[in-house]
Parts: structure tokens; C-alpha cells; sequence
């Protein structure tokens, strides 16, 4: 039985420069203290790096009991990689989906007769090479994969999977461009990475200005959104999912699971702090008690973190308490002792990104 009053979540810092990704590496411990080590994502392969070199040090023979990826992306899947090339390091389980297997993708999706099943899996997996070779690496280590079904509990009454449903999953996989031509009206539609203008910002100047129209690429809409329920903490990782992965997820935690959002504790900002993928909408029916944000040390230009959204988040309350990673490992903990520097929360940015240009 796990003793749901010791845990340590450490959120590693991921990237060098502009460049950020995600990697959350959780540990737990029964009542007799025997520890349980989960890890969501794994940034690139430096991070990776990183990730061994602590559990080496903490745990004469490390295992994962179980390597979860929110999404295929390199920035969340490099160090996964990394980390499964080292056979000192054991892991029981990867819990990911596969879009070539978990998409329900077929060749009547598309528009390219001449695709096969075949053709098909392997043209998407070409797409994918990274989650590909992931696949590769666990089988020649006799790892078994498991598809990240919504509602399904990793660990019972502790770790949920919120979203995203298979429907979901499959409409922004077919979307993307990523994936062959389809009948989609919202096929291949580009992810443009925008340039911002950059605004001054007093708070007596009234309500700042969201652009609604801004959206996040296909594939991070595919993101796991995951709940992690230790004591009376709610923790709520959501990878680079987007604003319609965040609302779907939310309405399965409430229609479905008999939950409220505004009992989160502490909510993960998706993709590295990215106002396109939150909304004030979104943020007015929140609550926690802390905002985190794995970003790089010098991704502000880059909108990660975007100041407009701290900014909002602090004009919405501005008692928030909003977390970033940079260059330190930022960790939450109850029980376990740690060696760490309290980190200042964010404050309000007098100058901040603008509209998109």
C-alpha cells in the first residue's frame, strides 16, 4: 500500500537556450518506504543523462516502474531514448501511444488510394522515428508497451490518465501533418511558428488583450493529460496538450469522474508555458496553489514562457504563485528530505510579448 504522505516530484530542467521539453520524474513510497519511481517524458538526451546520473546515485540498482510519453515529440522523447540504452537502468513498463497502432488510422482515412495497411504504418512511422526507435529499443529489452487509454489508472486512486479519448486522439492525428492526406477538412493544417511584437505592460491599463485565434500544432493536441492524486495534493501534468485537449480532459474529470478543476493543487502549464495553449476561459476556472513551467533558460523571445500569460494568470488572481524551471530542477515534496534553493514566484512582466506578427 503506497503511503500517500511521502512523495518527491521533480521536474528536470530540460534544454539549453531557446530549446525547452518536459521531464517529470516522480517517486512514491509504500508503508514499508520501499520507493516506486514513475518518469513522464524525458526531455533530450542531456536530460536524459541527467535523469540516470541521479538514479544511479540515489538507488544501488535503479528501476522505472513505469516511463510514461505525453506525446511524440523529440523535446519529451529524446531522453526516453537515452535512458532505455543503458541496461543498468531497469524499467517494468512504457505506457505511450503508438499512432501507427493506437491512432485506429486506416487507408480509407485518406486520400491516396494506393495506400495499404502496411504502407500506411510504415509511412507513419517514418513520421514518428523517434517513437519508432522507441518501440524498437523496448522489445530488444523484452519491455512491454502499453497504449495510454483515457480512464485508465496506472497506479488505482493515484495516477489517471484524463485525456485524450480515442476519438480525440484519432481526429488530431488525422489532422495533422504528420499523416498522410485526409478527409478532413482540417488536414495538414501548418503549424506556424509566429513572431511576437513586444508590448509595454502597466496593470492600471485595463484587461489585457488575448488572441483567441492562436492554436497549438495537431500533434501536441494528442497529449496526455495525467492526474497524480498524493495526499492531499493534486498534481495535473499536460504535456504540450492544447486548449481542446485541456477542455476535454476537464469534462471527463467532471462529467465522468465526479471531479471539480479548481481542486487542482498543482497545474503543469502545456508546452513549456505557450499562451497558445491556455486560454483565460480556461484559467478563470482554475485554482491552484501552484503554477509550474518547465521552459529553457532564454525561451522568452520564443514565447516559452510567454509574459502575457504569467501576466493574465496574475491580473485573473493575483495571488497565483507561478514556478519555472530554466536551468534548476523545480520539486515538490512531502516527507523526503532534499537538497534545494526556494525559488521566488513569478511577478508581473512590464514588458511582455505582443500580437503575433
Amino acid at each position: 500500500m503506497l503511503n500517500k504522505n511521502k512523495y518527491c516530484v521533480r521536474f528536470f530542467p530540460v534544454g539549453e537556450g531557446i530549446k525547452g521539453g518536459d521531464a517529470i520524474l516522480i517517486e512514491l513510497y509504500d508503508t514499508d518506504d520501499n520507493p516506486y519511481v514513475f518518469l513522464i517524458d524525458g526531455g533530450y538526451n542531456k536530460t536524459g543523462e541527467s535523469i540516470i546520473a541521479y538514479l544511479k546515485k540515489k538507488y544501488e540498482n535503479p528501476v522505472i516502474c513505469m516511463m510514461i510519453n505525453t506525446h511524440p515529440d523529440k523535446d519529451h522523447l529524446s531522453g526516453l531514448k537515452t535512458i532505455l540504452e543503458d541496461k543498468k537502468i531497469e524499467v517494468e513498463e512504457i505506457i505511450m501511444n503508438r499512432p501507427w497502432k493506437d491512432g485506429g488510422l486506416k487507408p480509407e482515412h485518406f486520400k491516396d488510394k494506393r495506400i495499404t495497411h502496411n504502407s500506411l504504418a510504415d509511412r507513419i512511422k517514418e513520421s514518428f522515428s523517434l517513437a519508432d526507435e522507441i518501440e524498437q529499443l523496448a522489445s530488444n529489452r523484452d519491455i512491454k508497451i502499453k497504449s495510454a487509454d483515457r480512464g485508465k489508472e496506472l497506479i488505482p486512486g493515484v495516477l489517471t490518465i484524463l485525456g485524450p479519448s480515442k476519438s480525440f486522439y484519432k481526429k488530431h492525428l488525422l489532422s495533422s501533418d504528420k499523416t498522410p492526406e485526409s478527409y478532413l477538412e482540417e488536414w495538414n493544417k501548418p503549424y506556424v511558428r509566429t513572431t511576437m511584437s513586444e508590448d509595454d505592460y502597466d496593470p492600471q491599463n485595463g484587461i489585457i488583450e488575448w488572441f483567441d485565434e492562436e492554436e497549438t500544432s495537431e500533434v501536441n493536441q494528442t497529449s496526455l493529460v495525467i492526474l497524480l492524486e498524493v495526499g492531499s495534493e493534486k498534481f495535473l501534468f499536460t504535456g504540450d496538450a492544447g486548449k481542446g485537449a485541456l477542455r476535454d480532459a476537464f469534462k471527463y474529470y467532471e462529467d465522468e469522474l465526479g471531479g471539480n478543476v479548481k481542486d487542482f493543487t498543482v497545474i503543469q502549464l502545456p508546452h513549456h508555458g505557450s499562451r497558445k495553449n491556455i486560454d483565460p476561459e480556461l484559467l478563470k476556472r482554475l485554482a491552484p496553489n501552484s503554477f509550474i513551467i518547465s521552459c529553457p533558460p532564454n525561451g522568452v523571445k520564443e514565447g516559452h514562457p510567454s509574459r502575457r500569460l504569467i501576466n493574465k494568470i496574475l491580473e485573473i488572481n493575483p495571488k497565483s504563485k507561478i514556478y519555472v524551471t530554466k536551468e534548476h530542477n523545480f520539486v515538490f515534496h512531502k516527507g523526503v528530505k532534499i537538497n534545494a534553493s526556494p525559488q521566488r514566484p513569478q511577478e508581473v512582466n512590464k514588458r511582455m510579448d505582443g500580437k503575433p506578427i
